[in-house]
């Protein structure tokens, strides 16, 4: 186990004796990190989840033997918790932290601790004054490369620390999807607290506090109006014992997380994204013998990293070994170092001081970096619906923007149903125009708020896909919360509901039988050997087909083929099994052609099914694909002409991809993991082989969707060769 690192600012606090009451508060994605490393510590006993969501609260507190769950903070002192894990987004650290030590609870947060020094400052004094434990969970100091580092560094090996050089240049999901609700985009500074924290936990615990800093920003982009983002950064530091230069990108398609450091008698360079060390030191040999020594030692130092990892990878798989990657590692030995200390009365490690210092760290770093949040329409509590008023439910997605735009500019009354009020479409944002809509904060789910937005409404368009990992959260969410949706359209008198779905629903496998799918009600009969998004999909269809069968409620369903347009991610799965965002594996051998369909011809058919007149298209399922004759492989050639890089399809017929699929079932039974066989029926369907007619749009609705191979082209593919800088 490699020794802990210690911060020497805080004294060993007096605690009862016996296992630490812990309780989680979030129950999102990294709070399932404390969880599986909470539920293994025996040295804790984990009491509670916490989650404004009651059922994901009592979801996260069943996978993981939590005894209670709970929607409020104030509940976890009369369950007798001592220390609370705080997994909630940035901007709620501070308030929520200062809540619970208030009531007499120690904290262990989620970096960063704070988004300004003087609010890390205050809650560390609050934390000093109340005697309770305050840490934060900068795992990447904990990242075992970087232990590694420390240790040589600390052995004397390079001799005096002088400089270090970081490198950290990452893709984003979210920002190559388009999804700018994230907190990182709400404000330029809130890359530095949500991404360069990580380095600068290490810079601070190699250099000490830093005195003074220059940073630049070499690339900013404007993600909506008013909404900047700083994609590149340089800075340089100097510290109390050394200086230091940053480079950071985000966005970028080829991943590089470096750390060097430079001392007097040597240099060491981790690579973090390989967990990987290797470093050089100086010899008494000839400079030619030196240099040939400084090449063969970082080889073989990279060969025995590469093959532990590897090692590794391989036990855990079989079963025979612990999970051993370095971000896992990283949150267990931070989580388990902290609650160590603090049972054994002992000093602790990354505690509220030296979160303070990394936080003048990142205030350093973002420099005049604007602290404000782009802006947002003053919006008004949305009164009663008006006359004919449409309601959109998830109008501030990729399909649903371009879908309220349109309805907009038809001049009809829009409710624009949403989560959270950042990154509305950007028609909305614009001076003068938020009066044209009303805007309902609300999800699927909330009661309340839903029936708000539908009261008086007219017809209602579903876009809130409702996703969620477990078919379980399939049901309840998707299935169970569209179906209530319906309930809600009929008790408010909605004429017409639109309900989008996808042809992910259907079996679109070629087995020989049907040479064209036409439109119908008919899914997939065979759902669970389908993923839950499929199964889901399809479930929630038939789940809104016996609501309006019931209660006489219009009902469209329309399912569209593969999006593409500005908004969808360039490695689309529609296109194959992207195993790196420059290798596409085929769905098969890539040769049939695609039904592929634009982001805006979807929105053109949306609007035109809620406003036909009659009901000439209630009651029907359809289909909305295109044909602009283009493949699998035919769009990964073209994304490489349009942006010069070495993109590659690689064709795999299904019969070697399902025997691939096999091979890791059975390693992964062999190492004792509880998996599904894989289904070639999901992997024929994968392939999209058979084509559709979409005959109904076309017929009905007067659908004209672009099917000119070259226009296509321009609009959904050669797009990304445009420059983003």
């Amino acid at each position: 186990m490699s020794p802990e690192i210690v911060n020497h600012a805080t004294p060993p606090l007096q605690r009862p004796a016996g296992r630490t009451k812990v309780a989680v508060v979030g129950a999102g994605y990294i709070a399932d990190f404390h969880l599986e490393v909470l539920k293994a510590m025996p040295e804790v006993d984990l009491v509670a989840v916490c989650d404004v969501s009651e059922p994901r609260a009592k979801s996260a507190a069943e996978r993981f033997g939590a005894a209670h769950a709970v929607t409020d903070l104030k509940e976890l002192a009369g369950l007798g918790v001592e220390v609370a894990h705080l997994a909630v987004p940035p901007d709620l650290h501070v308030q929520l932290t200062r809540d619970l030590l208030e009531s007499g609870v120690g904290v262990f947060a989620e970096k960063p601790i704070a988004l300004a020094t003087e609010d890390a400052r205050e809650l560390a004094e609050l934390a000093a004054a109340r005697g309770l434990p305050l840490g934060v969970n900068h795992n990447n100091v904990y990242h075992p490369a970087f232990v590694r580092l420390m240790e040589r560094v600390r052995a004397g090996e390079i001799g005096r620390v002088e400089h270090v050089q970081v490198t950290l240049s990452v893709p984003l999901r979210q920002l190559d999807a388009g999804d700018y609700s994230h907190w990182m985009f709400r404000a330029p500074r809130n890359i530095v607290f949500e991404q360069a924290v990580h380095p600068l936990s290490q810079l601070e615990h190699l250099l000490g506090p830093v005195q003074s800093a220059t940073s630049s920003r070499l690339a900013t982009i404007d993600l909506h109006p008013g909404q900047r983002f700083h994609k590149r950064w340089a800075a340089s530091f100097v510290a109390e014992r050394g200086t230091a230069e940053l480079y950071m990108a985000f966005g970028e398609p080829f991943t590089r997380s470096t750390l060097q450091v430079l001392g007097s008698d040597g240099s060491l360079e981790a690579d973090l994204f390989h967990d990987q060390l290797s470093g050089e030191q100086k010899t008494l040999w000839l400079e030619f013998w030196n240099s040939y020594l400084a090449g063969a030692t970082r080889a073989k130092e990279l060969r025995r990293d590469a093959r532990k990892a590897l090692k590794g990878w391989s036990m855990f798989t079989l079963g025979l070994g612990k999970r051993e990657d370095a971000f896992f590692v990283g949150m267990r030995d931070s989580i388990g170092a902290f609650h160590r200390a603090l049972l054994g009365g002992a000093e602790l490690p990354n505690d509220a001081w030296s979160a303070l210092r990394v936080t003048e760290w990142a205030d350093a770093l973002a420099g005049d970096a604007s602290a404000e949040s782009p802006p947002v329409p003053d919006f008004p509590e949305p009164g009663p619906a008006r006359s004919n008023e449409v309601v959109v439910l998830g109008g501030n997605g990729f399909i649903g923007r371009r879908v309220v735009e349109r309805l907009l500019a038809q001049g009809e009354n829009v409710t624009c149903v949403v989560r959270r009020f950042h990154s509305l479409p950007p028609g909305i944002v614009e001076p003068g125009l938020s009066g044209k809509l009303r805007i309902v904060r609300a999800s699927l789910g909330d009661e309340e708020g839903m029936a708000r937005a539908l009261t008086g409404a007219q017809r209602c368009i579903h876009l809130a896909t409702g996703g969620a990992d477990s078919w379980e959260d399939v049901q309840r969410v998707m299935v169970d919360g569209s179906a209530r949706v319906a309930e809600q359209c009929h008790e408010a008198g909605v004429e017409r509901l639109v309900y989008v779905s996808s042809i992910a629903a259907l079996y679109t496998g070629n087995d020989g039988g049907s040479s064209l799918i036409d439109d119908s009600w008919d899914t997939d009969p065979q759902p669970l050997a389908r993923p839950v998004y499929s199964r889901g999909k399809a479930a929630a269809e038939q789940a809104l087909k016996a609501v309006a069968d019931r209660t006489g409620l219009g009902l469209v369903v329309m399912r569209p083929g593969v999006v593409l347009g500005e908004g969808t991610p360039m490695q689309h799965s529609g296109l194959g099994l992207w195993v790196r965002d420059n290798h596409c594996v085929g769905w098969g051998l890539g040769d049939n052609h695609l039904p592929l369909v634009l982001a805006d011809d979807v929105a053109d058919a949306l609007v035109a099914a809620c406003l036909a007149d009659g009901a000439g298209v209630d009651g029907e399922a359809i289909n909305l694909c295109a044909n602009p004759k283009i493949s699998g492989h035919d769009a990964v050639l073209e994304l490489q002409k349009a942006t010069g890089r070495r993109m590659a399809f690689h064709p795999r017929s299904l019969g070697k991809s399902q025997l691939m699929e096999i091979g890791k079932w059975v390693v992964k039974r062999v190492g004792g993991r509880k998996v599904g066989l894989p289904s070639y029926r999901d992997l024929k369907s994968r392939a999209l082989a058979t084509p559709f007619s979409s005959n109904l749009a076309r017929e009905r609705l007067g659908w004209k969707p672009v099917e000119d191979r070259e226009v296509f082209l321009d609009r959904a593919i050669r797009i990304y060769g445009r420059p983003t800088d």
